[in-house]
């Protein structure tokens, strides 16, 4: 008997649609993927665990080629996952960071809701936490954000993207890496000496790109 790709009954989809904002159709084209990611330790045997775990995700096609990628997956359980595994639900929450529909039942519009919730009373690490009422940009800026904040303090420092500097390039020395992360802190805070990124820096810097249609899958659009 062949194994079947449909969605176990034990899911809620309706669920996930309201969570996420996506399409029963997207979210059934992301099954189909994580049912094909979803390995036993041979790489054999699709839909083996009912979950995502690092080495699965590590079988991303051209990951291997990607510098930061162990970086990436890191972010991803992280921010998604609980206990090293990433369950379907958490496999479509972190997917719907790259789509471009809103939410449903939550009202958003085109400001960031990130200066909001950095001038109240949250802290550094609660900022950069995803909320439903974010929108489809605040998660990209909070993705990308998590990325480069390696000691994740909910700041970015200088360490910080040394740190990354090292992941992409590989060979660098230390002064080199210390002279490029500097520039890089500079255009975030106007080249404040000994200052650190706090996402609402982040994101008034990132205000004028046009990244959201760059950080978007064709599978969820």
């Amino acid at each position: 008997m062949g194994a079947t790709t449909s969605i176990p009954n034990t899911i809620n989809v309706n669920e996930i649609i309201f969570n996420t904002g996506l399409s029963k159709r997207q979210i059934c084209s992301l099954w189909t993927r994580f049912y094909e990611l979803d390995r036993d330790a041979r790489g054999d045997a699709k839909g083996y665990k009912g979950y995502l775990d690092v080495d699965d995700l590590g079988r991303v096609r051209k990951f291997d080629e990607n510098p930061i990628a162990s970086r990436l997956i890191k972010v991803i359980f992280d921010d998604f996952g609980s206990n090293g595994k990433l369950t379907f639900p958490q496999f479509v929450d972190f997917m719907s960071t790259f789509a471009q529909r809103k939410r449903i039942g939550h009202n958003h519009d085109r400001r960031s809701s990130i200066q909001t919730t950095t001038t109240t009373t949250k802290t550094d690490l609660e900022s950069i936490k995803y909320s439903s009422d974010d929108s489809e940009r605040t998660r990209k800026i909070k993705f990308l954000f998590s990325m480069y904040d390696v000691d994740r303090n909910g700041r970015l420092s200088k360490e910080d993207i040394q740190e990354i500097l090292k992941m992409m390039v590989g060979k660098i020395n230390d002064d080199e890496a210390s002279i490029i992360a500097e520039k890089v802190i500079g255009e975030f805070t106007e080249d404040q000496p000994n200052t650190t990124v706090t996402l609402e820096n982040f994101e008034k810097t990132l205000h004028t790109l046009d990244f959201n249609d760059k950080m978007s899958l064709k599978v969820l659009k």
